[in-house]
């Protein structure tokens, strides 16, 4: 079996909440997909869809239309969206020196790991990185390779055997996003997630104006059209996840977050794992 991912980074500057998407599918759908992501894109008018843009009411139904077709492919082409955020405040970020560039190679190769191991084991891989300067692909594809080829040891009532491998990494290639657009779906949920979490009470702010009364006008916050579009269209991924019964939760942690990693949408809010969890700094 062979398997294609895709992954896009949101907030990758100095901002507080980071976060990073893998999008990923057998290859075997890959071009019925992307012509199907091409056609929205198309009835759409937009050439590329970035989240950055979402502030307008053709990026919003652009980006309504790509969650519906998420939704309505996740299990006839078994996809899956795992996205990590981290927050540069916290304790493992917070040091002296830190190397951004090698702290995203890091969250870049356990995200990729751990999203590749949900799959079958022995599958083959081609990973599609969106382009990004500065990261040392080279190491992160060397090191996923290594992880990718163990082998568990398998005690049964028949003796111990040794599993098969993890995964096979078949290619590795940085691509831009708007020739291969499937890399726009995780940018897709990348800033989903992110905005979640910076904008939880913007978006609450949203959803009680849906139910407003003329005695609260008085009171009603103006939003931006930014917030407004992003709002609604948050509000619709979180329908269409408590309708599936996908186990993606909004308001327990004031962001989206998936409490069952094996579901196909799964949202990772990154804790620092002890003391010793620090990030990489600069020699």
């Amino acid at each position: 079996m062979e398997y294609i991912v895709f992954t896009d980074e949101s907030n990758i500057t100095a901002s507080q909440f980071q976060s990073l998407s893998a999008f990923s599918l057998p290859y075997c759908y890959y071009d019925e997909l992307t012509s199907e992501v091409n056609k929205i894109l198309y009835n759409s008018q937009v050439l590329e869809f970035k989240w950055q843009k979402l502030k307008n009411a053709k990026n919003y139904f652009c980006a309504e239309k790509l969650i519906a077709l998420v939704f309505a492919k996740l299990y006839s082409f078994n996809l899956r969206v795992d996205t990590v955020m981290w927050d540069m405040n916290d304790s493992r970020h917070s040091i002296n020196r830190r190397d951004d560039m090698a702290n995203y190679e890091r969250l870049f190769f356990h995200l990729l790991n751990n999203s590749m191991k949900k799959r079958k084991k022995n599958c083959v891989w081609h990973i599609r990185p969106d382009v990004r300067s500065g990261i040392d692909w080279k190491t992160i594809h060397g090191c996923l390779s290594c992880v990718g080829q163990k082998q568990e040891l398998q005690n049964t009532i028949f003796g111990s055997f040794f599993s098969d491998p993890f995964f096979k990494i078949k290619s590795f290639k940085e691509k831009e996003s708007h020739k291969e657009i499937l890399i726009q779906i995780a940018d897709l949920f990348s800033g989903l997630l992110i905005f979640s979490r910076t904008n939880f009470k913007e978006y609450q702010e949203w959803k009680s104006q849906q139910t407003i009364t003329l005695f609260d006008l008085e009171n009603k916050q103006e939003l931006s059209n930014r917030e407004e579009y992003r709002g609604k269209i948050l509000d619709q991924f979180n329908n269409k996840c408590k309708q599936n019964k996908l186990g993606v939760s909004l308001n327990s942690k004031k962001c989206l977050h998936t409490f069952n990693p094996e579901n196909p949408l799964n949202f990772w809010c990154y804790e620092p794992q002890g003391k010793y969890d620090k990030a990489p700094v600069k020699s």
